[in-house]
């Protein structure tokens, strides 16, 4: 669509130069086409990091966590830092809430058999949500279905995974697990309908199913610690692993075939694929060893991105802004489709899509869809561009109408 549009306003484009920061000398991207920076120093035993957020007094913003200083800090694009609760204890996982669970923030406290999930107030204010999880080292929502909407919460030391409700309410999810530590959940198709955990002691990455049914999907890593899946981002459809003690990242393809993509880190640990906003495409990587946060970028990939809603939209009229963009120019891409709770919409709001640019050159688009009002309730959109190579940008953002 958009190359036919861009055909019309363009004769030819720019080739952009691209310029990256320079990074730490040791670490290399074995695959081409990458940029590495780094984004924020001297960070304290930094774990977890977050991109999303639902806006309001959150801010746009990354938030992680500072393991040896008990504490959540935010980090604006600039890479700036600001403390945002300092009584966290032994803060490792960190995440927001939705629909049941409300926007607050969530992280865990990972001190022993009393681990506990706390909320956190835009404030700094605490309370706790459940306790007495062993070693609560991270924790992923339930995407629906089978799995539902419940929090899945690795329980490191007690070898387990427990779920909890919307009431704080524990139960174990399965057990014998081998110092379970991060989890994410597939992205459907090829690499199917599981949640995947790495087992760091065993070097292992086993996948489970909605009934409980476990199994190895990977052996041989170097202390697996990090995992997230590249699906719906510019790093393409597979399953991204940090390996802590070999400082490297390892891409992994639905059948389990492992290649190295990037080594050299001192100690890293958490990695997360940003799906909108500022970061979008981004991969954000800890270095936990080197108190460092990483971003990784992919310099060719077209990219979708959405504005941040200044906080739940309410039942009053707003703007929706996005932006379209690809630095091998827009006549570059080849397909665009908007989502929305899940279902492809395209042929029906295309025409007001393209009503509604407010700004287009060779490379990037903005649109703007003022005097929307939304119904109670989630509401989640999605763009998804690809280019004429396959690489695909993709945006999202969530709102929320009390």
């Amino acid at each position: 669509m958009f190359k036919k549009l861009a055909t019309l306003f363009f004769i030819g484009f720019i080739v952009p130069v691209l310029i990256s920061h320079p990074a730490n000398a040791e670490i290399s991207i074995v695959e081409s086409g990458y940029s590495l920076i780094q984004h924020a120093t001297g960070l304290s035993d930094p774990q977890d990091v977050l991109d999303f957020h639902p806006g309001g007094q959150y801010g746009n913003n990354l938030f992680l966590t500072e393991y040896s200083r008990d504490r959540i800090i935010s980090i604006s694009p600039s890479g700036l830092t600001t403390p945002v609760a300092t009584d966290i204890d032994y803060a490792v996982a960190i995440l927001f809430g939705s629909g049941g669970f409300g926007n607050y923030l969530y992280a865990s406290e990972s001190f022993s058999t009393d681990g506990n999930i706390v909320r956190i107030l835009p404030d700094g204010t605490k309370s706790v949500f459940t306790t007495g999880i062993d070693a609560p080292l991270d924790m992923v929502w339930g995407r629906g279905g089978p799995f539902g909407y419940d929090l899945y919460v690795t329980a490191a030391n007690a070898n387990k995974i427990v779920r909890v409700n919307g009431s704080g309410q524990k139960t174990d999810f399965v057990t014998e697990l081998s110092h379970p530590t991060v989890l994410a959940f597939s992205p459907g198709g090829s690499f199917g309908n599981f949640l995947y955990v790495t087992n760091s002691h065993s070097g292992e990455i086993v996948r489970i199913s909605p009934t409980g049914i476990k199994e190895v999907f990977v052996t041989g890593l170097e202390n697996p610690v990090g995992l997230d899946f590249g699906k719906n981002t510019a790093f393409g459809d597979y399953l991204y692993v940090t390996e802590k003690e070999g400082g490297k990242i390892t891409k992994i393809s639905p059948n389990g075939q492992k290649t190295l993509f990037a080594r050299g880190f001192v100690e890293p640990v958490e990695l997360h694929f940003c799906q909108d906003g500022y970061y979008a495409n981004d991969m954000l990587l800890v270095d936990e060893g080197s108190g460092t946060l990483y971003r990784i970028k992919n310099l060719a990939a077209p990219y979708a991105t959405i504005q941040t809603p200044p906080a739940d939209v309410g039942n009053t009229a707003f703007t929706l802004k996005f932006t379209l963009g690809d630095s091998n120019g827009l006549s570059d891409l080849a397909s665009y489709q908007f989502l929305y709770n899940g279902v492809d919409i395209t042929p029906s709001v295309i025409d007001a899509i393209l009503a509604s640019i407010t700004y287009m050159d060779s490379q990037i688009a903005t649109i703007e869809i003022p005097g929307l009002v939304l119904p109670s309730g989630k509401h989640e959109i999605e763009m998804i561009v690809m280019d004429q190579s396959g690489l695909m940008g993709h945006g999202r953002v969530t709102y929320t109408v009390p």
